[in-house]
């Protein structure tokens, strides 16, 4: 074609182009129909646990297994034939305090001491003995540590002693040494004291037990909803811990899992056994929060019905020009949806519009932002159908480009909450939270429709009945 042969197809083409529009149908070219391979890369959360026992039951198990005589020294000649005997009591309960991790307690103890001397000058044998009581307190501090291994540690040691009651014994003039007397009572106790120390805390903080049960039931299905077959789905991969805390009377251990959680609608989803119990990694502060990732189905037919029950019958006019909705389809390509239209009238023929779905939260809807011609459509209507072009029939197409989802939205996180109110995992296991804050993560377009990712951030707890 030469340069005079374009020139007069660049004149004579809009002519063609208003004589086939005027007295035909227009054939436009139609966006190729693709779907984009999408993967969705779901939030992780901490889903947090709370293992907490009273101070006071640990005290109550304490003063139980420590009680009675605690130091027996029935022999004048013992430690070194230092004529002293001693007996000590457990003189009331003992009481505990704690700080941070460190568990501060006092042991009463009452006291009976006979002590004297005895000599032997000259082949004669002179002693005197006296017997007094008194009254003393033992100090100690136990820390308390939670380890890798989920077993607890303790250390234990003492901060000294005073006296309640102070015997005062003088014998020929010599002062029975008081201070040996509380030093052997507090050496052969902190022993004891350390081992029933032990035992009471790690039978009311014993944490693996629940971390066990809370691994293998977290990764079970939960059923949401039994009639719309709704599943909660909890996979978890690690576990957190702050350090042992104290307040208010309760020794406390917050935790978490490291868990994916989304929600499916259908047949109930395959789970993995779950291996061994992963170690506990302890830091100073465990950040709780969860993400419900949960994804919608809306199926073309849903799409299209809707479309062409607000669309289908519609009349457009501009002056005297005046076209019809006949048909209208709904179709994925390239990361949009095209909008099919068949039109009746001043303009006979198929026209295409496009538009990126999009989520908005204010009334939980899906609509088509950057809604448009497509460049095909464009392109033509701009040479032949300006008044199509350039009016509102645009406007009045994208007003109804819009699908509720609240009303599944809700179904959801309503079912979500409802069934966190109190839900039992196992034994001794409750998993308790609620979910709100609703975010739109990513809309993928389907070969069957669209598909909204949905996340919804709360908190959720796995509460343990510890021992009481």
């Amino acid at each position: 074609m030469n340069s005079s042969e374009k020139n007069l197809f660049k004149i004579l083409n809009p002519i063609l182009i208003l004589i086939l529009v005027s007295c035909g149908t227009v054939k436009i070219e139609k966006p190729v129909e693709t779907y984009l391979p999408g993967t969705i890369r779901p939030k992780s959360s901490v889903i947090g646990f709370t293992a907490e026992a009273r101070l006071s039951d640990i005290q109550k198990e304490l003063n139980r297994q420590f009680s009675g005589l605690v130091y027996d020294n029935n022999s004048l000649n013992n430690n070194g034939g230092n004529n002293i005997m001693v007996k000590a009591w457990k003189e009331g309960d003992i009481a505990l305090t704690m700080k941070d991790n460190v568990i501060i307690y006092r042991v009463p103890l009452r006291l009976w001491i006979k002590a004297g001397f005895k000599t032997t000058q000259l082949g004669i044998t002179l002693s005197d003995y006296r017997e007094v009581n008194g009254a003393l307190a033992l100090m100690f501090r136990t820390s308390v540590t939670l380890n890798p291994d989920w077993r607890l540690s303790t250390k234990t040691e003492t901060t000294g002693y005073e006296w309640i009651t102070e015997p005062v014994v003088k014998i020929a003039g010599i002062n029975v040494p008081m201070k040996f007397v509380a030093d052997l009572i507090l050496q052969k106790n902190l022993k004891t004291i350390s081992s029933s120390i032990d035992e009471s805390i790690k039978e009311y903080l014993d944490l693996k037990p629940y971390a066990l049960q809370a691994w293998k039931s977290l990764n079970q299905p939960i059923m949401l909803d039994d009639e719309y077959k709704v599943w909660l789905s909890i996979e978890t991969s690690e576990f957190f811990s702050s350090h042992i805390t104290a307040a208010n009377g309760f020794i406390r251990i917050q935790s978490g899992a490291r868990s994916v959680i989304e929600t499916s609608v259908g047949p109930k989803p395959s789970v993995n056994e779950p291996g061994p119990l992963p170690g506990l990694q302890v830091s100073n502060s465990v950040k709780e929060g969860i993400v419900v990732n949960a994804s919608l189905d809306i199926p073309f037919e849903e799409i299209n019905e809707q479309a062409s029950t607000y669309l289908v019958g519609m009349d457009f006019s501009q002056g005297k020009r005046k076209v019809k909705v006949e048909e209208v389809k709904i179709y994925g390509s390239k990361g949009k949806l095209v909008a099919e239209t068949r039109l009746s009238g001043s303009f006979k023929g198929t026209i295409y519009f496009s538009g990126i779905p999009a989520f908005n939260a204010t009334d939980s809807t899906l609509f088509l932002k950057d809604f448009d011609y497509d460049i095909s459509t464009r392109n033509l209507l701009v040479k032949s159908a300006a008044w199509l072009y350039q009016g509102g029939f645009r406007n009045m197409m994208v007003k109804e480009m819009v699908w509720p989802m609240a009303s599944d939205i809700k179904m959801i996180y309503g079912e979500i909450n409802n069934t966190l109110k109190a839900y039992p995992l196992a034994d001794g296991v409750v998993l308790k939270g609620q979910v709100n804050r609703l975010t739109m993560d990513e809309i993928l377009i389907t070969p069957t429709g669209v598909k909204p990712f949905i996340s919804s951030e709360g908190r959720i707890n796995l509460v343990f009945s510890m021992k009481n």
